[in-house]
């Protein structure tokens, strides 16, 4: 989602391009092509206003805003293809929606008529029913929506509710969102058709589900329509289509598209609605614009606004001395977590945070603090980052220990370890290639940036209580601290990048890659002998909730309670604990390999 260049960054702007960068640099590191772009959605009120609010010109408040915004998020290390920036209030950029709203009128899609329309009093301007909160007011301003009757611009989007309805069921990563979309559009069991009555040339509206009436009415209708302007007429130079056939169709569509629920049925509906009209025209290959849908949550700030008009207030306009605080021109004000944003005064500078925790803290307490599709109440008095911090400071430690080791000439050898640390390095192979699968399925999947986090501090503590000998010798926990820098790498960049220039000055000189950038690092993989099914599982045997040995049961029937009791009966611990036993009950857990035989004491 491109940010209005309304003003400063906020924490929501921080949260959803951590997001991107984050799942753009593991799909780097997978080898695949990525194309992160970014924009600026320039034109409108929101950049007006915040101009209007400072006596400033819009267009250079704009210009300006653009220049310190890009500025900020290059601070904050994110990726983009700033080849790609577009800006949508440039020639070079809505000469394209121009091109595509004739288009739609010449689809006849596209018309004017007289309505009544949702009428902001504060920002003066027409709002579209998905500008309007559930309580009748606007989604920017707060102000209670007034209704007015005026000639407004229509665009028939109802001409594809069958196509676009239908189509939700090949969008089966669309949680949540696909039931709004199926709402709003509704149920497509009829059509709707304008009359203009010769009479007094009134509209009559009429909807019908008569198949028959449908077909008649086919060979009555007659279209007359003026065309605003021809493509020529237009005063911009176009090139024939929008964009390159071939391009497209390399890159589209979107594969993961990040964004609030908010947008569910307003610009996620309109960008299914034009994409597949774009399909149609023949301008793509494809009808739907985003095969997934990561909903990310919000970073909510406290909000203050007046209680009667419900108009946003800064802090500043605000007495706080009372019980509970009131305007300074005078009435109560109603205080709630809302989404950060420049036009409700709640928005944090990123900066302020960087500054103070630093840009790879920021990014991974975001990405840890909660789910991506859960809301995040920010409060910079109260939020703290221990977890992330002390987390950072583990991952340094273990690099220093491994340089130090190195310094003094250790190089793995497997030899020297005894039985009990070879036993150590096995379960941090098994911890290594477990967190690997874990790590790897969040990103692809499911999105659990902050289970994923989990599981990497849970191979750091694995890491961090290894004993030395087993760091000094083992090969696997080399291996399993690469693995470890790498996959904290899209999320942490700046760290892992310090880490991995430290690992690497020290490391096994046999080692045959050079490359020595992080980024450029291949993604980790699960090793084959992990994957394999073994041909026997060992069940942990109890006695009455005590455990008292090991059996090896064959795979196949390790979930047969009736074979395990029998085999485990024949075993050596069977015929030494169980062979003069009454056993009552015989439980075999369906998670975990293990049976409990319940005996008479």
């Amino acid at each position: 989602m491109f940010p209005y260049p309304s003003g400063r960054l906020h924490m929501g702007h921080v949260r959803v391009y951590t997001i991107s960068d984050a799942i753009g640099h593991f799909q780097r590191m997978r080898g695949h092509e990525v194309l992160n772009p970014m924009g600026w959605d320039a034109f409108g009120l929101p950049a007006e206003n915040a101009a209007i609010e400072r006596n400033l010109d819009p267009e250079d408040w704009t210009k300006s805003n653009i220049q310190s915004m890009r500025g900020q998020l290059d601070d904050l290390g994110l990726c983009f293809n700033w080849d790609r920036e577009v800006t949508t209030c440039l020639p070079d950029y809505y000469k394209w929606t121009q091109y595509l709203f004739i288009k739609l009128f010449e689809s006849g899609l596209a018309y004017q008529k007289e309505a009544v329309v949702n009428w902001d009093p504060v920002d003066q301007t027409v709002l579209a029913d998905e500008q309007v909160d559930e309580s009748g007011r606007s989604w920017r301003s707060g102000a209670l929506v007034e209704q007015k009757l005026l000639t407004q611009w229509f665009i028939k989007t109802t001409n594809y509710a069958k196509p676009l309805l239908d189509a939700l069921e090949e969008l089966p990563e669309w949680y949540g969102v696909k039931a709004m979309q199926a709402n709003w559009i509704g149920e497509c069991t009829g059509c709707y058709f304008d009359y203009r009555l010769k009479v007094n040339l009134y509209f009559l509206l009429l909807f019908s589900k008569c198949l028959v009436f449908l077909y008649l009415l086919l060979f009555t209708l007659v279209f007359l329509r003026p065309i605003p302007t021809m493509l020529q007429n237009l005063p911009f130079l176009f090139w024939s289509k929008p964009f390159r056939r071939h391009l497209a169709d390399h890159w589209l569509p979107v594969d993961v598209y990040i964004g609030g629920k908010e947008h569910a049925v307003m610009h996620l509906y309109y960008a299914r609605f034009l994409s597949h009209f774009c399909r149609d025209q023949g301008l793509v290959a494809h009808r739907e614009p985003f095969r997934k849908l990561l909903v990310q949550g919000l970073i909510k700030g406290q909000t203050f606004k007046l209680a009667d008009g419900g108009q946003y207030l800064r802090k500043e306009e605000i007495d706080f001395t009372g019980k509970e605080p009131v305007a300074l021109s005078g009435g109560p004000v109603e205080v709630t977590w809302e989404k950060m944003s420049k036009s409700k005064h709640n928005g944090l500078d990123p900066q302020e945070v960087v500054q103070q925790y630093g840009v790879d803290t920021v990014r991974l307490y975001i990405l840890y603090a909660a789910p991506p599709e859960q809301d995040i109440l920010w409060n910079v008095k109260t939020d703290a980052l221990p977890g992330v911090l002390r987390w950072q400071s583990r991952l340094w430690q273990l690099v220093t220990k491994l340089r130090g080791a190195r310094e003094l000439g250790d190089v793995p050898n497997p030899s020297l370890l005894k039985k009990k640390e070879l036993a150590e390095a096995k379960k941090i192979w098994e911890n290594k290639n477990y967190a690997i699968q874990e790590v790897t399925a969040h990103f692809t999947e499911d999105f659990l940036f902050n289970a994923a986090i989990s599981r990497l501090m849970g191979l750091t503590n694995t890491l961090t209580s290894a004993q030395v000998g087993v760091l000094q010798h083992s090969v696997e926990f080399e291996e399993a601290l690469a693995a470890l820098v790498l996959m904290t790498a899209p999320m942490a960049p700046h760290l892992a990048s310090e880490l991995w220039a430290g690992w690497w000055l020290f490391l096994d000189p046999r080692k045959p890659s050079k490359i020595t950038k992080v980024l450029q690092q291949s993604w980790p993989i699960v090793d084959p002998q992990y994957l394999e099914v073994p041909d026997f599982v060992e069940v942990s045997v109890l006695i009455n909730n005590k455990p008292c040995g090991k059996v090896a049961v064959p795979l196949q029937v390790s979930k047969d309670v009736s074979r395990v009791q029998h085999l485990v009966l024949e075993s050596a611990v069977g015929q030494k604990h169980l062979s003069e036993r009454s056993i009552k009950r015989a439980i075999l857990s369906p998670r975990t390999a293990l049976i409990n035989f319940l005996v008479e004491e």
